[in-house]
C-alpha cells in the first residue's frame, strides 16, 4: 500500500472516531456530579474535538466507593483471601 493511500485511510478513520465522554465510575459511562465539562482539543488543528466530563472530588469519591465494594465482593469469593483450614 503507498503512503498515500496509507494516509488517506487513516484520515477516514479518523473522520468516523467517536469520543467517549463521560467518566468510567462502577461500570458505566456517567456525566460528572456536577455535569460540569471541558474541551478537548486538537493540538494540530486547535478545533473541539469533544467536551468531556470533568469530574471532581465527589465524582473520585463516588470512583473510589465503587472500587472498594468491588473488591471487597471479589475477595469474598476469592479462596486465596480465607483462611487455610488446613495450615
Amino acid at each position: 500500500m503507498s503512503a498515500t493511500a496509507e494516509s488517506v485511510s487513516w484520515h477516514e478513520r479518523a473522520r468516523r472516531l467517536e469520543f467517549r465522554t463521560q467518566a468510567f465510575i462502577d461500570g458505566r459511562y456517567v456525566d460528572a456530579a456536577s455535569g460540569a465539562t471541558f474541551d478537548c482539543i486538537n493540538p494540530s488543528t486547535g478545533k473541539l474535538l469533544a467536551r468531556v466530563a470533568s469530574g471532581d472530588s465527589e465524582d473520585i469519591d463516588r470512583a473510589v466507593s465503587a472500587s472498594m465494594a468491588r473488591s471487597w465482593r471479589s475477595s469474598r469469593r476469592s479462596t486465596w483471601a480465607s483462611p487455610s483450614t488446613t495450615a
